[in-house]
Parts: C-alpha cells; structure tokens; sequence
C-alpha cells in the first residue's frame, strides 16, 4: 500500500480536512500539526502512570463490523498496561444505542463506550453520565477545531477517534470490459449501473437487512439534496422548531426516487442481506459497485487480495446532476466517551490517553482501515482510497451530517418508511406524510 505522505497528502491538507469533516459551522480551522519532530504527541502522565491494583474496565463499542481490528488495539493497550484488563463489549449500531441507554438507565455502570456528536452525547451529558474531557493533556493531540465541532455546550465530553470517507467502491475490471467511466453525476451513475445490469452482472451490492446501511446512505443523501441542490439551509432548524414539514422539501421526494432507483439495480434480497454479506458479495467480484466508508477494506483484503490491491476504485457519491456539488463526504466515525459514575476512571481515562496517542491512532489506521483525528498518525489505508487524493487536496470535502441541525431521529423512521415504497405497499406522498405525522406526535 502507497501512504498519502508519499504521494503528496501534506500534514496541513490533513488538518484542514478533519476539522472540516467534524464541523457544524463555516468556519474551518487552520491549526497544523507542528513539524515532524514535534508531530509526535508526548506521553502524558495519565499515559505513562502505572495503575498499581489490577483493575478491569469495561468497553462498549458499535465497531461490531471490525471487532477483531478493535480487539487487537485493545490487546496492545493491555501488553503496555499489564494491570488493566479490558472487557470489550461489541454491539451491532442497530442496537448500540437502545442498549446503552438502558444500561445506564438500569445502573450498570459501561467504564468506556463509543458515542456520536449530537443528540446522543447532549442526553447522556443533561443526564450527568458523562466524564468532562476537556483540558485533559491527551486531548492535546487533536486539532481544536475538531475538538470544537465535538463539543457540547461548549465542552468536551467525547474524544475523537477515526473519521472515514463515505464513497462508492467500483470494480475496475467489469468498468473497463463495459468502456464505463468514473461517474461525477447521478445520471451517469445510474447509466452505467444500467449497462452493468444489461452486461449480467449486479450493478449494486446492497446490504439493507441491517437499517443502518439503508439509513447510512438516507441521511447524506436527503441533507445532501436539501441543503446543496435545492439550497434549504435551514430546514433541519425549522423541523426542530416544527416550522417546517417534509412534505415542503422537494429534496424529500428526490432521495426517495433515488433509494427506488438503488433498490431496481441492486442484487436479489437486499433487504435480506446483512452488512457482512454485502460486503461478501462485492469481494466476489461480480459486481459493479458499493456505497460504503472505509471499513470492509480489511475484509476484502482477505477475501479477495488481489480486488483489494489493484482490482477496485473509490470514487466521491455523486448525489445530484451538478458535478461542482458533488464533493466528498467525509465524517467523523467512532468517539470515545468516559461514565461519570466508573469506579476505575483512572484506568478508564488511561485507555483514552492511549488511543490519544500516536501509537493508538496509528493502531486504528492499521487494523481498522479508517483516518485518524490524531495529529500525526499514520495514513496508510489502502490502494483504493488513493483515488480520492485530488479531493483531499483540492480541499474538494464535506460533511452532510453538519447540515442536520436537529435532535429528532427522523431518519431511522424514514428508513422503515422507505421500505414500504419499495414494495409497492405505499406512495412517495403517503410516507412523506407518515414522516411529517410521526414528527408531529412525537417532537411537540
């Protein structure tokens, strides 16, 4: 694999790239990690203090897609801290946060847990769960304008951990036998996964089984159509004052033509098919593309090495018709957060110090095939996410998920929702509808 630093991915562009991936506001900061012999974070006392009892502390995560690559960066935390055991408990995403809550609402205390930015960490800190983070020497080792984008109220409950481009991988070979080129808008995109079907093969490895995936693609594409193409830039605001309704946003009906569209060009039983066999189909090789962020890299690379280094591309999700909008999107992934309540916030605060660190970060690009937020870590990824070097240095990114300047859940509903056009079991409209009524009933 080829690292961005040795084709030019400057440590500025990566400073200006995770701030603005982590951002809900315009202002992107300029901070650089400081030169090569000072790009090395320093050992903290909360990273190098030894914790003379031995103690276990317990770790929550929705990483459940890579939990053998969360494991063994578990396992070299352990190797340096021989008295901290770690009891690390994986979770699906459809699940992670229905468990979690009802965790901590029931007592049982999780030491450390993974948590998004938004309305998730504003619950748990109003609750009083979360250990303030701000200050604290390991945070050091992050841009401030990714840690200002992470905070609530004003401070840091949550500390960043990987962010990943969320793109579409392609076959290269059934590309080139059908003369296709790399897509920059939605028509074209759609063209050519019809001439892919036309071929025989699948145009699209679908996974829909899992509501996460569904609604992973959901909510880019809506915010995405929204705010960029028909230039809504409020609305999400006005839905959260109840000023606004689905039903006014053109957007609304655009996704769902888009998800239909998806849903004809995808292989058979999407909605049977989990995330794993999705990402199984798509190593096979016989289809023609996957809407996904980083993380089935270190999947295919086993399953099939050869797609992995010089068989599949990764090009930016062309979400409109407009090539100039259709930059790449680029968000933050897992956060860490530590209870309030822990009986071993020592130890629980040294596991974070270690994921601070450069070894950390570089332990998560390693075997979780995703960016770090640590400044300095490695960006050793894969041979297909070098396609995606002129965005990141033109500056060519964004994040939809800032656009989303509301605390209703919408889309998990419009996830289920949407499956019922699929099927013929209801109209654009009377899911448009359903969506404005159930925000209605429960966000007065």
């Amino acid at each position: 694999m080829k690292k961005f630093a040795s084709i030019g991915f400057s440590a500025t562009m990566m400073a200006l790239l995770l701030s603005a991936c982590g951002s809900n506001s315009s202002t992107i900061s300029t901070t650089t990690p400081a030169s090569s012999s000072e790009n090395k974070p320093a050992a903290t006392a909360a990273a190098t203090a030894k914790v003379e009892k031995p103690v276990t502390i317990s770790f929550m995560h929705f990483k459940s897609d890579v939990t053998d690559g969360v494991a063994k960066i578990v396992e070299q935390f352990e190797k340096q801290n021989p008295n901290i055991k770690v009891e690390v408990q994986p979770v699906k995403y459809d699940d992670y946060y229905t468990l979690l809550k009802t965790k901590i609402a029931s007592g049982d205390i999780v030491d450390v847990f993974t948590l998004n930015a938004g309305s998730n960490t504003k619950l748990l800190h109003d609750g009083g769960y979360l250990e303030d983070l701000t200050g604290k020497d390991f945070m050091s080792n992050f841009d401030p304008g990714v840690l200002k984008a992470q905070a609530t109220d004003g401070k840091n409950y949550i500390m960043p951990v990987n962010a990943t481009p969320i793109a579409v991988f392609y076959n290269k070979k059934i590309f080139s036998d059908l003369g296709l080129q790399v897509p920059r808008t939605y028509d074209a995109m759609i063209a050519a996964a019809k001439k892919i079907k036309e071929a025989g093969k699948t145009p699209f490895a679908l996974g829909w089984k899992d509501n996460w995936t569904l609604a992973m693609w959901l909510s880019r594409d809506l915010p995405s159509n929204t705010v960029l193409v028909d230039k809504q830039v409020d609305f999400f605001s006005k839905v959260e004052k109840g000023t606004a309704k689905f039903a006014d946003n053109p957007a609304s009906k655009t996704v769902i033509a888009h998800a239909q569209e998806l849903f004809d060009l995808g292989n058979k039983d999407q909605l049977g098919v989990d995330y794993n066999g999705v990402v199984d189909l798509f190593s096979k090789g016989d289809v023609g593309m996957m809407y996904m962020g980083t993380w089935p890299l270190a999947d295919i690379q086993k399953k099939n090495p050869e797609l992995y280094k010089t068989g599949m591309g990764y090009f930016p999700y062309p979400f409109s018709n407009d090539e100039s909008l259709n930059k790449l999107e680029f968000n933050p992934d897992a956060s860490l957060a530590v209870n309030s309540k822990s009986a071993n916030k020592e130890a629980a605060l040294k596991f974070l110090a270690f994921m601070a660190s450069k070894e950390g970060g570089d332990a998560w690009v390693k075997n979780i095939n995703s960016l770090s937020f640590v400044k300095g870590a490695s960006t050793d990824i894969a041979p297909a996410v070098n396609d995606l070097k002129p965005y990141f240095d033109k500056g060519l990114t964004y994040d939809s998920q800032s656009y989303i300047t509301t605390t209703i859940d919408w889309t998990n509903q419009f996830t289920q929702y949407v499956q019922k056009v699929f099927f013929k079991k209801a109209t654009p409209d009377q899911i448009i509808k359903d969506l404005d009524d159930w925000v209605a009933k429960n966000h007065k």
